[in-house]
Order: structure tokens, then sequence, then C-alpha cells
């Protein structure tokens, strides 16, 4: 999940990040971060070879040592967008986002802060914070098993089952369009829902084709990626 943390300046937020993510990492969880200031800073240093590189066109730069890896972007980048990148590179189960006040994910105001669209927690103590990140997390776990479809036919949309399947009230099997095949669609880190009928089509599919190729293996997991290319999206929507 991705949670957001924000307040005023010198309201505690990064205290509360780094006890929250020290408690969130001894329970076991994959714990990643995103720090933003409203300031205008930069991490890399005229004259440095990173800097070298940008100036001479390349962005971003990456800089490795032995001990570290900095991805230095010279644009300003949304909060939803760095969330993405890191979510799809590094597939984390708790994504923490300290300072951003905008975004689509939810968020915690800390202080005396007007609330934000978004906001799930005001000032709570850890332990609350704490709780509520494990119980979205624990439903977000069971959302990703199920077809996303939200059709109603088990009574709930799919947030609502996995929910009831949480608190122990309902089983995966409740839902009516949970395909025994493990098809999962995204389109641009979007995944797209699909019930029984679309999965099957899709598997057989794509397994049909693939098995005249060399290398196909049946049985093993496939991965296919499709990219428009570039014009093509303007030439459809009629753009010169």
């Amino acid at each position: 999940m991705i949670i957001g943390i924000y307040g005023y300046q010198d309201a505690g937020k990064t205290k509360l990040v780094e006890r929250l993510v020290s408690t969130l990492v001894r329970k076991g969880y994959r714990v990643s971060s995103i720090k933003h200031t409203p300031h205008d800073k930069t991490i890399d240093c005229e004259g440095k070879d990173t800097w070298r590189h940008w100036k001479a066109g390349s962005d971003p730069v990456v800089f490795s040592s032995g001990t570290e890896t900095s991805v230095i972007k010279h644009s300003k980048t949304s909060a939803d967008e760095i969330a993405r990148m890191v979510i799809r590179e590094y597939n984390p189960e708790v994504l923490i986002v300290e300072g951003f006040k905008e975004g689509s994910f939810q968020k915690v105001a800390i202080g005396k802060v007007k609330p934000r669209k978004g906001t799930v927690l005001t000032n709570p103590k850890l332990p609350k914070l704490v709780d509520y990140i494990e119980k979205e997390v624990a439903v977000e776990r069971v959302m990703t098993e199920l077809p996303g479809l939200d059709c109603g036919k088990c009574g709930f949309d799919c947030r609502g089952l996995a929910e009831e399947i949480v608190k122990g009230k309902k089983k995966p099997r409740a839902c009516r369009e949970l395909s025994d095949l493990d098809v999962r669609i995204f389109v641009d880190g979007r995944r797209i829902a699909a019930g029984k009928f679309v999965s099957s089509i899709v598997h057989d599919t794509v397994r049909g084709m693939l098995g005249s190729l060399k290398g196909y293996e049946p049985g093993k997991e496939v991965e296919i990626r499709l990219k428009p290319k570039k014009g093509l999206a303007k030439r459809r929507s009629g753009g010169s």
C-alpha cells in the first residue's frame, strides 16, 4: 500500500516515518520511502561528474558506488509518478511518502494542518497507524488475487469481499469470477480487470500461439510486453 505523511515543517513527520519504517521492517514487511521537500534543493553539485553528465544532456543520471545507487532526475516529478516508479521497480508492500500534500494515495495529517483529500488519519499514535497499515496490506494482498471486476455477484465489490475475507467471514471461492488460471493483464502498470471468460481466452490464445515458437516451455510463466510505435497513437487519434 501507499501511505502519505504530511504536515507543516517541524511537525514531527520525519520522526514518525523513522519509527514507522523501523516498526514495519521488524514485523517483516518490505518497506520503501519517498522524501519530499518544498525547497529548491539538489543532491547534485556543480562540477561533480554526475553534474557534468547532466549538463552534457543526460537525464536522468545514475550514480553508482560500492555502497549506494542514486538516480538523479533534474526535473520536477509528481508524487503519483514517483510512487508508480518505486512500486513498479521494487514492489514494496508498504511505500511511505513523506512531505507531499497532493497525490491519489491515502494520507496521514500530522500537526495543525488543514486535511487534504485522501486523509484517513489525523495525528495518530504509532500503534494505531501501524494497525491501520497492516489491515490495508492484508486487504490489498487479497485483492491482488481477485479479478477486480466489481461485478457484485458475490454481494460485494472486490474490496468489500477482500475485507470480509481478511475478517474470516468469507472465503476467496465466494468470488463467482475467480479463475483457476493466474492471468494478469497490466496497461501502463495498472491491472486490467479480467474474470473467468477473459482469463481463459487470453491464456488459451497466448499459449496456443507460443506453442510453435522455439524456446517456449509449456507450464512456464510467460510475460509479454507490447509498446506502441512512436507516432502510432497520434495517427490513430487523428493527429497530424
